[in-house]
């Protein structure tokens, strides 16, 4: 008896990580609508913080259920070595490649202050915000950082799980705007 449960457990696990996502490399098939609004504190700076041109967006007030268009939000920690390591891919992107796209960053794991700590060392040129409820994750299905998700309005479309490089960045759009345009 023991021994069917077990099978049964097994079975109902791997139907339930696999389901009908298909898995392409380090990218995940989500297609999942956001329920829920959450509220982030944003990350206020002193005059001469000297923090980029991010700073004017921490302002803005973050709501996920009313994205629009192609966004990227990423997940990290301060303690992440990846995460601070994708900060200058997401910078470059931003920089050189972005129009209408809309990278976030949104910490999780820590304190607000270890947080703002990573901010300002590594001086990041999209918005960031902290997760102070500790509750997006689940929405997310986010289990470990960095990771990364292509949403298109707000609409889940793409995981990357892992540190993301601007190759795969721009691959992850790729596959969202291809996924969006036979899927609508």
């Amino acid at each position: 008896m023991n021994k069917i449960l077990f099978l049964a457990l097994i079975i109902i696990f791997i139907i339930s990580c696999n389901g009908d996502k298909k898995i392409n490399s380090q990218f995940i098939l989500i297609d999942k609508v956001i329920s829920k609004e959450y509220d982030f504190k944003k990350f206020e700076y002193k005059p001469g913080s000297n923090v980029g041109a991010a700073n004017k967006a921490y302002i803005q007030d973050l709501k996920l259920k009313e994205l629009k268009g192609y966004n990227i939000i990423n997940f990290w920690a301060s303690w992440c070595y990846p995460c601070i390591e994708e900060v200058g891919d997401f910078n470059d992107f931003m920089t050189l490649e972005a129009s209408n796209l809309k990278i976030i960053g949104i910490n999780i794991f820590d304190e607000y202050e270890e947080a703002e700590k990573f901010i300002l060392s590594n001086k990041p040129n999209y918005p960031n915000y902290f997760d102070e409820s500790k509750t997006i994750p689940v929405e997310f299905g986010v289990s470990g950082v960095p990771e990364t998700f292509f949403l298109y309005d707000n609409r889940i479309i793409y995981k990357y799980v892992g540190k993301i490089s601007r190759k795969d960045i721009t691959k992850g759009l790729d596959k969202t705007l291809s996924y969006v345009e036979n899927n609508n």
